[in-house]
């Protein structure tokens, strides 16, 4: 008798193990694309080489003025439902650059011209122990790009011409199905 329970329990949860499927995370929309007078600008998640899982954005930048346009980094925030969550990191990032990202310099766009860079969120940066003892000897630096959770995420864009400042914010909403 109790062997027949324990059997079936086994089978049961054979079956439950066997129908659970690997999370898949879909992004909505697709590529966010936001205009203003002066710029367009568009974010678009990127899943992780050979996962299903998102862990940097695509950020293209298009100034459609007649003037140099400035992406001011130090004051353009990752955004994590709608929050503040830190600042953005690019491929290649170094452990110098961390160190002096509150004096990273603004990003100049010329009248007419587009932009494109991979990012990520600094706070979700993961460190490779190999990276850190070989912290000055690699361009890589250890890091690794964390994952994007399922909410709303995205950029709060600060753009400058002349004196004035002007913001937008670019979101995507990530689920898991």
């Amino acid at each position: 008798m109790k062997t027949g329970t324990a059997l079936g329990v086994c089978i049961v949860l054979l079956v439950f193990t066997g129908c659970a499927h690997e999370q898949i995370y879909n992004s909505n929309p697709a590529m966010r694309t936001v205009s203003a007078d002066l710029f367009k600008a568009s974010l678009e998640p990127l899943k992780a080489e050979g996962y299903n899982y998102y862990n940097t954005f695509r950020f293209v930048f298009t100034n459609k003025s007649g003037q140099d346009l400035i992406i001011d980094w130090p004051d353009t925030y990752y955004l994590q439902n709608k929050r503040r969550y830190g600042q953005f990191g690019w491929q290649g990032l170094t452990f110098e650059h961390l160190k002096g990202l509150k004096e990273e310099p603004e990003l100049t766009v010329a009248a007419g011209k587009t932009i494109s860079v991979v990012i990520s969120p600094l706070k979700l940066i993961g460190w490779k122990k190999e990276g850190v003892r070989k912290k000055n000897q690699s361009i890589e630096a250890g890091f690794t790009n964390g994952i994007i959770p399922a909410g709303q995420n995205g950029m709060s864009l600060a753009v400058r011409q002349g004196g004035k400042l002007l913001r937008k914010d670019i979101l995507v909403t990530i689920t898991l199905d």
